[in-house]
């Protein structure tokens, strides 16, 4: 997302007003002054990372409690800014998901991302109708200020509005589905580089395939991820909590699905992958980290991934926008 563009709009439309841009992170690593310095040139506003720790307590909402950053707790008008692309739990990124998530405190972030509700069967990709995530989300989003959307779809458009009318309308231009005859025995995932940083994010394009309403896959597909992943797991608190659950049972990690687990946000990713590797197998293909990857029981290669692949392998260049759906 441009989000430099988004910060010079809100600008010129709310220029004289104080305020401050909090860049939502969840439990994520903080953005470097590097990152943000683009931000900071086109705000008129102080710009801050979040803190999970530093949240303050509103109640609760939609049976989570409520902890959100005190910016957002202190002020009049909470607008979330950020890109609408597919989601594993809450459907669709976007709305009031940058209040309550990417702003939310480490308890409220815990209770999201449950086993039990990551793992209902209403919580899917794609999905915001009766999807028990997305009612959380906003619930929180709602008690936390949230008032107004600014959202990019991925072609360059722009749609605005109250939040959940705004993430909705951006869902359906999205149609992130297309549908296909071909059942494939081998699928090549093109990672875009904002999400190949880490085999946290990066999975998430395997996980969001395999796990969506009807994929073309055959049983035993393997799925290659063409993706860096310079970081290795990631950096963040919730990723060092995902590399540590993953390292502590072998593949395909069948025992986190069914066995006692501790609670806390970043261990949903460990879930997902666990689901894909029941019928699936997950490679990581031109990996700059492939020992810290193997250190978790992810297949791992430097190797490049349409060597991997295979000269047959359904390709999928854009797997957080569209993905391709067995038809019928």
């Amino acid at each position: 997302m441009d989000v430099p563009a988004a910060l010079r709009a809100l600008a010129a439309r709310f220029g004289s007003a104080a305020g401050t841009v909090v860049a939502g992170l969840g439990l994520h690593r903080p953005m470097t002054g590097e990152e943000l310095a683009p931000y900071r040139a086109a705000s008129p506003w102080p710009v801050v990372n979040h803190d999970p720790d530093a949240c303050v307590h509103l109640g609760e909402a939609g049976g989570h409690p409520a902890w959100i950053h005190p910016i957002l707790a202190a002020a009049d008008l909470v607008i979330a800014v950020g890109v609408v692309e597919l989601h594993q739990y809450a459907g669709f990124s976007g709305g009031h998901k940058a209040a309550a998530v990417g702003c939310g405190g480490r308890a409220t972030l815990a209770s999201l991302h449950t086993r039990a509700l990551v793992c209902h069967p209403d919580v899917q990709v794609g999905r915001l109708e009766g999807n028990p995530f997305r009612r959380g989300v906003d619930a929180l989003g709602e008690l936390a200020g949230c008032r107004f959307a600014l959202q990019a779809l991925p072609d360059g458009r722009w749609v605005a509005g109250p939040p959940r009318a705004a993430l909705s309308a951006a869902a359906d231009a999205l149609q992130p589905w297309e549908e296909t005859d071909t059942i494939a025995s081998s699928v090549l995932l093109r990672v875009p580089r904002a999400k190949a940083a880490n085999v946290y994010q990066a999975s998430r394009a395997a996980t969001y395939l395999a796990l969506s309403p009807r994929p073309p896959l055959a049983d035993g597909a393997r799925l290659v991820l063409d993706a860096a992943c310079p970081e290795g797991a990631g950096d963040g608190d919730g990723e060092r909590a995902f590399a540590a659950l993953m390292a502590s049972v072998p593949p395909p990690w069948s025992e986190l699905l069914t066995g006692p687990v501790p609670r806390g946000a970043g261990l949903q990713r460990a879930y997902m992958i666990a689901r894909l590797a029941q019928r699936y197998a997950l490679i990581v293909a031109g990996c700059e980290q492939p020992a810290a990857l193997r250190a978790l029981g992810i297949e791992a290669t430097s190797e490049a991934a349409e060597a991997i692949a295979g000269p047959g392998a359904l390709e999928i260049t854009a797997p957080f926008e569209r993905l391709p759906q067995r038809s019928g």
